[in-house]
């Protein structure tokens, strides 16, 4: 039987782009950061966002949470690494319904990303 592999997100210079669902089930929903970007989920699921700097810098760690809906549970570097600077994977656990605004300030240069999680 063949191991079906999730294709890598589409990135652009800034940050990556790509929405999608990875598996079926119960997996984490995998978004990945653009300005005021939108994601709904189910309460009880997890949530990775992954952002790329280019240049100096990273995403500060912790996010800014606005709500108890959402829970920051950590984050990583993803490998490999690329010479434009690191990419980040935040994971977040959806706790409850309700909203919840991200914002993630980066240290340097980089721009602020906000992305808005709808939990039901």
């Amino acid at each position: 039987m063949r191991n079906p592999k999730r294709s890598p997100p589409m990135q652009l210079p800034g940050f990556v782009v790509a929405l999608g669902l990875l598996g079926c089930g119960q997996g984490p929903l995998e978004a990945n950061g653009s300005p005021s970007h939108t994601v709904s989920i189910e309460a009880g699921r997890e949530l990775e966002l992954t952002l790329q700097t280019i240049g100096p810098g990273e995403y500060a760690s912790p996010p800014v949470v606005s709500s108890a809906a959402v829970r920051f549970l950590d984050v990583r570097l993803v490998t490999p690494t690329v010479p434009a600077g690191p990419t980040q994977r935040f994971r977040f656990k959806a706790l409850a319904q309700g909203v919840a605004v991200m914002v993630f300030h980066h240290t340097a240069q980089g721009p602020t990303v906000e992305d808005t999680i709808n939990v039901h």
